[in-house]
């Protein structure tokens, strides 16, 4: 229960930030058969497909490598199908990454990274 509630509360942090930053949130928790995305958002014209992780520690590595192949395939059929299903086409997309972290201090540090990971 204590991961979900961390879960959650990580996910309300990153879409404040984002609203923050200038996107504008138009799905979460989106789920298809074979995968999830935490927030599906507008930045400008771009589609944004955007993957939340909460730490408890700082990670250090690629933003890519915080979100493992596994959940990059269950992130990218979970978009595919949210594009097919809503009808978009011919649409800019890219993938997202939001971490959040806690501090030792108890404050949390928010890294936002961009065209995190590619469809290959």
């Amino acid at each position: 229960m204590e991961s979900y509630k961390n879960g959650k509360q990580g996910e309300e942090i990153a879409e404040k930030y984002l609203e923050q930053h200038g996107y504008r949130i138009v799905e979460r928790n989106y789920r298809s058969q074979q995968g999830e995305v935490d927030l599906i958002a507008r930045d400008g014209e771009c589609l944004v497909f955007v993957e939340i992780k909460s730490y408890s520690f700082r990670c250090f590595g690629s933003p890519a490598g915080a979100v493992n192949k596994s959940k990059r395939q269950s992130v990218i059929h979970a978009a595919r199908t949210y594009l097919y299903k809503m009808g978009i086409k011919d649409v800019y997309c890219r993938f997202d990454v939001v971490t959040i972290y806690r501090r030792p201090d108890g404050s949390r540090a928010i890294e936002l990274y961009k065209n995190a990971f590619m469809v290959n």
